[in-house]
């Protein structure tokens, strides 16, 4: 299922302020007030606009983790959980707190893998789908040949080869160590 999205976007602004537009509470901390700005599929839209204009992701987080804390640099990685799972699942597996198998290997990415997972998926699979009454339209829906699964394992293949010593174990506990209350991957 598609999720058509209208945003009344009048001005084609820098790289920087798309990059000051996504790096708010309203994107990175559903506990705010702002976080109730926009709908989810909202923010996925103005996200892929920001990476498809040229706005680095890694950028804006650690601009925004810097000097916040750690309740809200914890929220940065459920959020953007929440928005691959969006894409990925149109919203099935949608909580981040679920012991899915699918939701755990995101859930086992470092800081870096899961800026770039997002980072593709947003330029794959959403889209300007055309104008409506003077406003753009663009679709959220997962496109991509490969199943979201494989997506993950080319994802990963980089980070075993660079850690060859890596024990299983180890990679297996990630889900519960890097997402418990206790830490953040920013």
């Amino acid at each position: 299922m598609n999720d058509v999205v209208r945003i009344n976007r009048q001005f084609v602004w820098s790289t920087d302020d798309y990059e000051r537009e996504v790096g708010c509470r309203e994107y990175w901390d559903s506990f705010a007030h702002e976080y109730k700005y926009s709908t989810v599929e909202e923010k996925i839209v103005w996200l892929a606009i920001c990476v498809q204009n040229g706005g680095n992701l890694k950028k804006v987080l650690n601009r925004y983790a810097k000097d916040r804390d750690y309740a809200y640099r914890r929220e940065i990685q459920t959020c953007m959980g929440r928005y691959i799972l969006k894409i990925t699942t149109d919203g099935e597996k949608y909580i981040t707190m679920t012991d899915d198998p699918f939701v755990n290997r995101i859930k086992r990415l470092n800081k870096d893998e899961l800026v770039k997972l997002f980072t593709y998926l947003l330029k794959k699979n959403v889209w300007q789908s055309g104008r409506f009454n003077g406003m753009e339209e663009w679709t959220i829906a997962y496109r991509d040949k490969l199943s979201p699964d494989r997506v993950l394992d080319k994802m990963e293949i980089p980070h075993w080869r660079a850690n060859p010593d890596e024990l299983w174990l180890v990679y297996l506990d990630r889900a519960n160590t890097w997402w418990d209350c206790n830490n953040s991957l920013w």
